[in-house]
């Protein structure tokens, strides 16, 4: 975090500073990590500084592009930026405090603790806007957002996003694809299982290989539903400790058309740019107003979010999410009527 230190003479602003000073205010915010709560009513993201003076800067908004998922954690409903004006609601507040600030509880209960206590305060009006930029944090060479152990670079990323690879041309690039082969084997076990059952030199790679032994019947079909499914690191053998689909003398198959889910979390970091705003002071009634015209207030960095995925070799996937969502929802409804009628 660096120290950006704003000098700003307000002579003809100022009725109070009758003596012509330079009011300098020093802010200790721009590029911060940012924290996030949900309070009643708003959302508020927020830094905080314990170091030379204790301070703090937050961002208190609605909007309904953004929620909170079962967690707590920072999503949008968009992959868009978000951008909403500054308001009597959405507003921007900068206050120094007789003490050190910690944790959440201050910005976000719904009756803020009585220390510390506020000595100075700044607030924006209704001019400005508040720009809340989305983006992966896992979108580089050595991350590995599909959790495979192989990184994006492994994995075929392109860093300019044109020309992923993506193996099984299931429209999921293999960076992100737990399956990479679509054989209903995470690549994560057939890794494993290269150590466990070794292969010929040259030969392909389990991972990336639909037919793993060689024996013209896709590895697919030689795993259960149950075990690509429900329990993807056990699967079906004849007795001899190896899998049978890793075992060319076995050909026998199953006939399903199941495919495993495809789902994962990822990493996000949200920009945080405040434009064309300014702060006024509210503790003394000076009125002394600083503006900005554009802040780069730092990052929200929220990890392991769900992120679903849609493998185009299951037809209506994006609809079954969406009836097994009304499902849920239709039996938590017969759950609340059940409970008031009884």
């Amino acid at each position: 975090m660096k120290r950006f230190l704003i000098a700003i003479a307000l002579l003809g602003l100022l009725t109070s500073c009758d003596d012509g000073d330079i009011i300098v205010t020093d802010f200790d915010f721009e590029d911060s990590t940012l924290q996030f709560c949900e309070g009643p009513n708003k959302y508020v993201i927020y830094a905080t500084n314990n170091d030379d003076v204790n301070e703090s800067i937050s961002v208190e908004f609605t909007n309904s592009n953004i929620t909170t998922d079962d967690s707590g954690n920072f999503i949008t409903n968009t992959s868009e930026n978000i951008t909403f004006s500054l308001s009597s609601t959405n507003k921007v507040i900068y206050r120094i405090y007789n003490g050190q600030i910690t944790g959440s509880s201050y910005f976000c209960q719904v009756v803020p603790p009585s220390e510390p206590v506020p000595t100075t305060e700044y607030e924006s009006g209704s001019d400005g806007t508040v720009t809340i930029a989305t983006r992966f944090t896992d979108e580089t060479g050595d991350a590995d957002p599909d959790d495979d152990g192989l990184s994006n670079l492994e994995e075929g990323w392109d860093p300019d996003g044109l020309n992923h690879q993506d193996t099984d041309g299931d429209g999921i690039p293999d960076y992100l694809d737990r399956d990479d082969d679509g054989d209903n084997v995470i690549t994560r076990v057939e890794r494993v299982n290269e150590n466990n059952y070794p292969q010929p030199e040259g030969a392909i790679p389990y991972y990336l290989n639909p037919d793993d032994d060689g024996d013209a019947v896709p590895t697919r079909l030689e795993v259960s539903e149950e075990d690509g499914l429900t329990n993807p690191g056990s699967f079906t053998s004849t007795g001899d400790g190896v899998p049978n689909y890793l075992n060319a003398q076995q050909t026998a198959f199953f006939q399903h058309n199941e495919y495993i889910p495809h789902n994962i979390t990822r990493n996000y970091g949200y920009q945080v740019t405040l434009r064309n705003f300014s702060l006024t002071r509210t503790d003394d009634g000076s009125g002394e107003t600083i503006s900005y015209s554009s802040y780069q207030l730092g990052s929200l960095n929220e990890t392991n979010i769900p992120f679903e995925l849609c493998p185009n070799t299951i037809e209506n996937c994006d609809d079954e999410e969406e009836e097994t969502d009304e499902t849920e929802e239709t039996d938590e409804t017969d759950e609340t009527d059940e409970e008031t009628s009884n």
